[in-house]
């Protein structure tokens, strides 16, 4: 087969038997750098990309991505909207719900908690509605005062399906004779969910009118209407509606924003981390480069004495140096792909356990594969790989054939 004559130079000089051992160990502990590299960026990126998407499933599943309200927080007319809402671009599905901030008590202690007052044929949180593991939304029936609570909460106040505990909020509260007193009332714990998030801890779920009778406003209104979107992380590109006058479109981001972005920067701080160490194997490229140069110089002379010319010879020491990049970037995007891929039964294997008190019952760590992000990791290497041949292929091109062979 023909090959390019800079190309099969280029290749058999990546194959032969150096003189220095210390070239040939410094070319090897190149490559293993870059492979290094490439197989820690893609096995910790991968991790942190599952984290985020569990974040963005189990937050973001459990929470409303927009809300509509106004300043006094009781939305009486909310019907014609909900049919005007549910017609938006991107917006899947929007309800009424009724939300206050209250404490919730029982035998073994209070708590802080936040009521949501919800219509259990219009919820719309698919990851609520499927941990719910005791009990069912339609327990919750106006009138009937039941409640959904998370197992955190349940665990922490020591009470389980069909327990009371007494809820109170200081909106609602009345001034009596023995001054201002809170809206309280005592309610049956009809069901239990597990998000595996904070959300366990902090929400309480009844029905709407109940809410309504808690916080002491009239049983048609609600606090706002929620909406669920068909991507919360697009909520850039999301358009908000025109409202009545007074009322306002919250989103998510004014709650949970700063742990998205703290997300966010981390994985940015560990990309440019393990980044460093791609740079530095690329910067050990350079060198073995440099070195293979001087190791050659009798042999670069005589190719230019047979007529080769400056810029084939440069070609040639690209070549040498960034096949061990090359190299290095394939194996670690490979053995990337497999040890996060397998990072669990690894850790299991190696007897670490990382997540043993991990909150909300997880075990395992999340691993999410994004395959634009592999490849700008691997071609990136191979990139900076070739960068680091140019000066050496330079050098080799400049080498003058009457000062290398002079004592030859």
């Amino acid at each position: 087969m023909f090959y390019p004559l800079s190309l099969f130079i280029g290749l058999r000089y990546t194959k032969s038997k150096r003189n220095n051992k210390f070239v040939s160990f410094v070319s090897l502990f190149s490559t293993g750098g870059i492979t290094l590299g490439v197989l820690a960026l893609i096995t910790v990126l991968s991790v942190m990309n599952g984290f985020e998407q569990e974040l963005k499933t189990r937050i973001l599943g459990a929470v409303p991505h927009a809300m509509v309200s106004n300043q006094k927080n009781v939305i009486s007319d909310w019907q014609p909207q909900l049919a005007s809402l549910t017609q938006l671009e991107h917006v899947k599905s929007v309800e009424p719900v009724v939300r206050a901030e209250a404490i919730i008590q029982s035998g073994k202690g209070l708590l802080g908690v936040e009521v949501e007052g919800i219509k259990p044929q219009l919820f719309a949180s698919d990851v609520i509605k499927s941990t719910v593991y005791m009990g069912s939304l339609t327990d919750l029936k106006a009138g009937d005062y039941k409640v959904i609570i998370g197992q955190a909460l349940a665990r922490e106040l020591g009470v389980t399906v069909g327990d009371k505990v007494r809820l109170i909020s200081a909106r609602g509260s009345r001034f009596t004779p023995l001054g201002r007193m809170p809206s309280q009332r005592n309610f049956t714990v009809a069901g239990l969910f597990s998000v595996g998030s904070d959300v366990d801890k902090q929400m309480v779920l009844m029905h709407i009118q109940d809410a309504a009778r808690l916080i002491r406003i009239k049983k048609e209104q609600a606090t706002g209407l929620r909406l669920y979107l068909d991507d919360p992380f697009d909520i850039q590109s999301w358009i908000p509606p025109i409202l009545a006058d007074g009322q306002t479109v919250t989103d998510w981001r004014e709650t949970h924003g700063q742990l998205f972005a703290a997300v966010k920067m981390e994985k940015n701080m560990i990309w440019l981390l393990l980044c460093l160490i791609i740079a530095v194997a690329a910067f050990n490229i350079l060198s073995s480069s440099v070195m293979v140069v001087s190791d050659k110089n009798a042999e670069v002379a005589i190719l230019k004495t047979l007529g080769i010319r400056g810029s084939t010879l440069n070609l040639i020491f690209i070549i040498q140096g960034a096949w061990s990049g090359i190299i290095g970037a394939l194996f670690g995007t490979g053995l990337g792909l497999v040890l996060s891929t397998y990072i669990n039964e690894t850790l299991a294997f190696l007897g670490l356990h990382l997540l043993s008190n991990a909150s909300g019952g997880a075990r395992l760590l999340p691993v999410l594969h994004e395959p634009l992000q592999i490849m700008v990791i691997m071609f990136g290497a191979m990139i900076l790989s070739l960068l680091a041949t140019l000066y050496p292929a330079y050098r080799a091109g400049k080498v003058s054939p009457v000062e290398a062979l002079r004592y030859e």
